[in-house]
């Protein structure tokens, strides 16, 4: 074998007297690996340290380990991130803690909670957290879904007497950006801005404005975040114009984006999109294009494709997409992203389902991008808008071999397909057979089962939503409320509205738009108004459903008016809107005025009559007799007239016996569909009437040879808590044998009262009769499910001695507290015994109400909803307890006359009929303590406590019998309800505790409150209409009330007070009877400048008063306002009457202050003694800016309110207002 040899140096001569060796060989370790990640090479740098670990070569520097888990996380590539810390367990490396960081955010990142949490434990067992660590767990714990883990690490922090960084307080503040949690983030708001990071941090800054905007929806205030930061850039621009577009607020996203141009900023890309976005749903196109050329220029135009691409297809112009292709052509590199929002632009703006899955087709085909599941579904869409599953069934082949079939996404765009294409069967399969159902899935074949009219298994999957939290959505609701609309059912529709309001959905605007559509078809129209009008944001399908209800209502200038105030919002009509303003036109015979809008529909908005508006405008045409303009009109018009139009006019030719033309019309409908059997009965119908009897035989016989059968009709009705669906002559009924013998005997009780059928034209009567006989079978179904057989819930209150009561109405069904596991020992929690009794009993509330009895005990509860036709009796000895647990009472959204959100009330109602609250003498305890206490020390605002009984937007009310205590806040809020009665009400609060007003009526109309006694810490009764610009957008009153026989102690507060909260104006005010001692005043009347509103007609009489600071007060300037009030805005106080009034021991008179030049007139007094105090002060009347008349008023009034003689006497109104000649029946319960 050949030796080597070496030449060394000698001894004397080496450097060192060790080899360096094994240093090196580490050192080349660190500098290889750090080459590849320079490089961008990951996985390369990952094979080398496998490689060299397999030599016992490790890396030596911690900084090394660090960067690779940076690469891995940024890549996202998670996997290799954990074989990186395997390898780091392996070496000799003590981690520092820039590294333990690294591995806390690779575990947060890639959704590995335990992983962090082994991380962050190592870390304080050996003592190497910091700052960032905290911050990293808190975000890792944000980010995972434990927003509520983040905030107690945060107080951990804090109480070990550290100091929280910018990174700290924006991980904090990203776990407090949901509903639940926002109230924390405002009480670390108060800290960041005594430490000055809420301004100077950007960071920070971000965070809080997507605290506001996620957590409370609240722009306003996120606008203040950003408005009072001092280091701007163009990140933060950026956010402020991306979340206006996520709340909807598209024109306030360019108005940021203006606004950052003007100050100098630079958008990028990111800006760029948003920006498009926003012009997207604007349809700006004028702005798009301007956009466009601005970002060709800066050289991101490529950047932004996709963005172009979607806002073109959303702008263009008479549907055409060829702006929108261009742009895509023009593209150099066509990304799945851009080929998929040419395919949705195709699919959504334009109705070109058929050219956008063509476009797929194309993308498939060329094959140098491959569809993503965002493709997928909108392909899938497509097929579905085309009722076209062969199709569809193609697409899903293709997304089977791209193993995209199971993506959540994908396969509910394929239940959809099924659910539009009406065939739920292949919806079930496809439904049933996903291995994890979300909301998105149920919701879509919830849709599907609204859409097929099958409620049981609708309302099924609802209560399976429910049941699995998966979080009810706006969609939801939706579906279902458009499901119970299409038969009709405002029962149904009204539970839905009510657990709307308790899941915070009110506001929400698809929601509302489907109350709307709902309360329309549902014939109530007055009720679709107030949530349209109630709205604070509505859009083009807000407007158009309102404008269709008012039509289908017959109300056309109501439709007009509607429209021109949609006009007047800047808001664009689309086709649907134009087929109601037509069809509204059509049905009271607005012909020029029908034209007028026919011809704008291009001419002012681009829009393509379609031929849905050419039937309206027949139907104008004929319904006026005009059948000759007409048929002209038919033949002029751009494209074959459909079966539709024809068979409108053929009903005109029937209705006016015009045989030519409806021959005519005949023909053209058999050319296009031969076998359609209304052709032929509508021109039998029309020989008939004019006695061409042979032809009109002919007709018949020519339908017999054809074997073409009318198709039955089809109707539904709704007993008790189910649908009943049938047909004419239907016999699929179990009870169809007792269903055709009440049919037989109600035809025989109709001809006995006299009627007789028209036999003169026999054949033309036919349709008519089908359709009599389907609403007699519908009230014989009525008759034999309701008297007998059908199964209700029966009740489970033991048998035992009633207890009798005065109510609105007595209720058929009956069930104690107990029967749903609840316990009186003041320490269970019974919040979820109240609520599911309330759930199980409502179904049977239709049926002859239903009654919820609490028996003697205490009975510890959270928030609970009231149902329609429904008591809640309270017995003697039995006490409902309020929870002091604050997750207890939801926060629900403002109320649309105020302006914060706030807590649910206790007991809680809303779009409610028929609710009774009584009892004998029962008690609810507001254990109002501790909540009086927070709010001392500023831990809530004005508003933010709960209150113990609110009732919103419902008629026939009674609240009786009851003792109320110690409530946190307000005792008795009815709000925008009608019909209420209050009375035998006894309330107690200590004379200190804050707001405790007694009974508060706010925009009610037709209350009346008597034999009440009241002991508060503020207002016994405050009478109240909305606060400033929100009070006076409502628009709601208070009127038609009566107080009488009232007995008040109120030390620092009114006995009655009106206002300060009257901006929705209040009138036609009667109190009577009334007792007060050792209150502050008797009447105060409250308001400001900026108030706006009235109060006017308040008759007052018969007061008998002891120990008052002041008897008569009216102030002009209330100072409380909310922010972006009108200043402009002056009330209006006029025609206020006292009379027969003695009062002892008061310290000072009357204290009129107006408002200089707004004065409050038409005072009157009459017959008032008022003996004063021995402490009394010189100055008994102060009065400015009042202008009035007195008689008999001792002490001597202020000049300003001269006596007319003592003949005069202020007026009281003799009439009764309708509530107080209601007569209670006499109840058990």
């Amino acid at each position: 074998m050949a030796m080597i040899s070496f030449s060394l140096p000698s001894p004397a001569k080496l450097p060192v007297t060790s080899p360096p060796s094994v240093p090196n060989r580490i050192n080349i370790a660190d500098r290889l690996i750090l080459r590849h990640l320079n490089a961008g090479d990951l996985r390369g740098a990952i094979s080398s340290l496998d490689l060299m670990a397999r030599d016992g070569i490790r890396p030596t520097d911690s900084a090394t380990f660090s960067t690779l888990l940076k690469s891995c996380i940024r890549a996202r590539d998670f996997r290799l991130g954990k074989l990186v810390h395997s390898r780091l367990a392996e070496s000799d490396i003590e981690p520092d803690s820039v590294l333990y960081n690294s591995l806390i955010s690779l575990y947060s990142k890639s959704g590995d909670l335990a992983g962090a949490e082994d991380v962050f434990e190592t870390m304080g067992r050996i003592g190497k957290r910091d700052n960032v660590s905290w911050s990293a767990m808190m975000a890792c714990y944000g980010n995972n879904g434990k927003e509520l883990d983040a905030i107690k690490l945060f107080v951990g922090f804090l109480e070990l007497g550290l100091v929280p960084n910018d990174y700290c307080y924006t991980a904090v503040i990203r776990a407090c950006s949901n509903p639940e949690n926002v109230a924390v983030g405002r009480v670390i708001l108060g800290f960041l801005m005594k430490t000055g990071y809420f301004e100077s941090d950007v960071c920070v800054g971000c965070s809080l404005i997507d605290m506001f905007v996620k957590g409370e929806n609240n722009l306003e205030n996120a606008y203040k975040v950003f408005d009072q930061m001092s280091d701007l850039n163009v990140v933060t621009w950026t956010l402020m114009i991306t979340r206006c577009m996520q709340m909807g607020f598209p024109k306030e996203a360019v108005r940021f984006f203006l606004d950052m141009v003007l100050s100098g900023f630079e958008a990028d890309k990111f800006t760029l999109s948003s920006v498009f976005s926003a012009c997207a749903e604007l349809e700006d196109l004028f702005l798009g294009k301007q956009l466009h050329s601005w970002a060709i220029r800066s050289g991101m135009a490529d950047d932004v494709g996709c963005s172009l691409v979607d806002m073109y297809a959303k702008c263009s112009v008479d549907g055409s997409l060829d702006d929108c292709r261009k742009v895509f052509d023009r593209m150099e590199d066509h990304s799945v992203m851009s080929w998929t929002a040419l395919i949705t632009g195709y699919m959504q703006r334009c109705n070109l389902d058929a050219e956008a899955i063509n476009l797929f087709c194309e993308m498939i085909s060329q094959g140098r991008v491959q569809p993503n599941h965002f493709t997928f579904s909108s392909a899938f869409k497509a097929c579905g808008n085309l009722s076209d599953p062969r199709v569809g069934k193609q697409v899903l082949g293709h997304a089977f071999k791209r193993g995209l079939a199971s993506n959540s996404s994908v396969a509910n765009s394929v239940i959809s397909m099924f659910v539009k294409s009406d065939m739920m069967e292949d919806a079930r399969r496809a439904f049933e057979s996903l291995s994890e159902k979300n909301l998105v899935s149920y919701n879509t074949f919830l849709d599907g089962a609204c859409r097929s009219l099958d409620f049981e298994e609708a309302f099924e999957l609802f209560h399976e939503i429910t049941e699995r939290e998966l979080g009810v959505s706006a969609f939801t609701f939706a579906s279902l409320l458009s499901g119970v609309a299409s038969v009709g059912s405002i029962r149904k529709g009204e539970q839905l509205h009510s657990q709307v309001v308790k899941l915070g959905l009110s506001c929400n605007q698809p929601v509302c738009n489907a109350l709307i559509s709902m309360y329309s078809k549902c014939g109530s129209i007055d009720t679709a108004s107030r949530v349209f009008n109630l709205m604070e944001d509505r859009n083009v399908i807000s407007w158009t459903s309102m404008i269709t209800g008012f039509a289908k209502h017959g109300f056309a200038k109501r439709v007009l008016e509607t429209f021109n105030q949609m006009m007047e919002a800047g808001v664009k009509p689309n086709e649907v809107t134009y087929v109601a303003i037509l069809s509204a036109c059509s049905h009271v015979g607005l012909v020029s005025e029908g034209w007028r809008h026919f011809n704008s529909m291009y001419e002012d908005h681009k829009i393509k009559p379609k031929m849905e508006h050419y039937a309206c405008m027949v139907d104008l045409l004929c319904r006026s007799g005009l059948l000759t303009d007409a048929f002209e009109f038919i033949n002029t018009m751009p494209f074959q007239a459909d079966v539709l139009v024809w068979r409108t006019f053929l009903g005109a030719c029937r209705v006016h016996s015009n045989t030519e033309l409806g021959e005519i019309a005949s023909r053209k409908i058999l050319e296009l569909d031969p076998n359609e059997p209304a052709a032929y009965i509508q021109l039998s119908n029309i020989y008939a009437s004019t006695g061409k009897w042979e032809e009109s035989a002919e007709m018949r016989k020519k339908m017999k040879e054809r074997n073409l059968v009318k198709e039955g009709g089809c109707s539904w009705i709704e007993v008790g808590d189910k649908f009943h669906k049938f047909y004419v002559g239907d016999t699929s009924h179990p009870n169809t044998h007792r269903i055709y013998d009440e049919l037989d005997r109600l035809i025989r009780e109709i001809k006995r009262c006299g009627y007789v059928p028209d036999t003169d034209l026999v054949l033309h009567k036919l349709e008519e009769e089908d359709d009599m006989k389907m609403i007699q079978t519908s009230l014989c179904i009525l008759v034999v499910l309701t008297v007998s057989g059908f199964p209700m819930m029966e009740s489970s209150v033991e048998s035992k001695k009633g207890i009798e009561y005065m109510a609105m109405q007595c209720r058929k069904h009956k069930a104690v507290l107990t029967d749903f596991g609840a316990v009186g020992d003041g320490k269970t929690s019974n919040t979820k015994a109240f609520r599911d009794a309330i759930a199980k009993l409502t179904p049977q509330a239709a049926d002859g109400g239903v009654q919820l009895i609490v028996p003697p005990g205490n009975w510890l509860t959270g928030s609970f909803n009231l149902t329609s036709h429904f008591t809640l009796f309270i017995q003697q000895g039995a006490t409902i307890l309020a929870s002091q647990v604050e997750s207890e009472y939801p926060m629900i959204p403002r109320l649309p006359s105020y302006g914060d959100a706030r807590f649910a009330s206790l007991i809680y109602g809303t779009n409610l009929t028929d609710v009774v609250i009584t009892g004998n003498k029962g008690t609810i305890n507001g254990q109002g303590k501790s909540w009086w206490l927070k709010y001392r020390s500023g831990g809530f605002n004005l508003i933010s406590r709960p209150l113990l009984i609110e009732i919103l937007y419902s008629e026939n009310v009674q609240i009786s019998d009851i003792n109320l205590i110690d409530s946190p806040m307000w005792n008795i809020h009815p709000v925008y309800c009608k019909n209420v009665i209050i009375k035998n009400i006894k309330i107690d609060a200590p004379i200190d505790s804050p707001n405790t007003d007694g009974i508060n009526p706010d925009s009610c109309t037709n209350t009346l409150i008597e034999d009440c006694s009241v002991t508060s810490g503020d207002d016994c009764i405050a009478v109240k209409s909305g606060i400033d610009q929100y009070g006076i957008a409502t628009a709601i009153p208070t009127q038609q009330l009566s107080i009488r026989r009232l007995t008040c102690v109120s030390p620092d507060s009114a006995g009655i007070a009106i206002g300060s909260e009257m901006s929705g104006g209040i009138k036609d005010v009667r109190i009577e009877d009334v007792t007060l001692i050792n209150t502050q005043s008797a009447i105060r009347i409250k308001t400001a400048i900026g108030r706006g509103g009235y109060v006017k007609d308040i008759f007052a009489r018969r007061f008998t008063m002891k120990n008052m600071k002041y008897v008569f007060w009216m102030t002009g300037s209330y100072k409380l306002h909310p922010i972006g009030f009108d200043p402009n805005a002056l009330p209006e106080i006029r025609n206020i009457n006292y009379r027969d009034m003695t009062a002892e021991n008061v310290t000072i008179s009357a204290k009129l202050e107006g408002i200089k030049k707004d004065p409050f007139t038409g005072i009157c007094m009459s017959n008032v003694t008022m003996d004063l105090s021995p402490t009394t002060k010189k100055l008994q009347w102060n009065c400015t800016d009042v202008a009035g008349v007195t008689s008999r008023v001792k002490p001597e009034p202020c000049s300003l309110l001269p006596s007319k003689g003592p003949a005069m006497d202020c007026h009281f109104p003799t009439d009764k207002i309708p509530i107080e000649s209601v007569v209670l029946n006499k109840c058990t319960a």
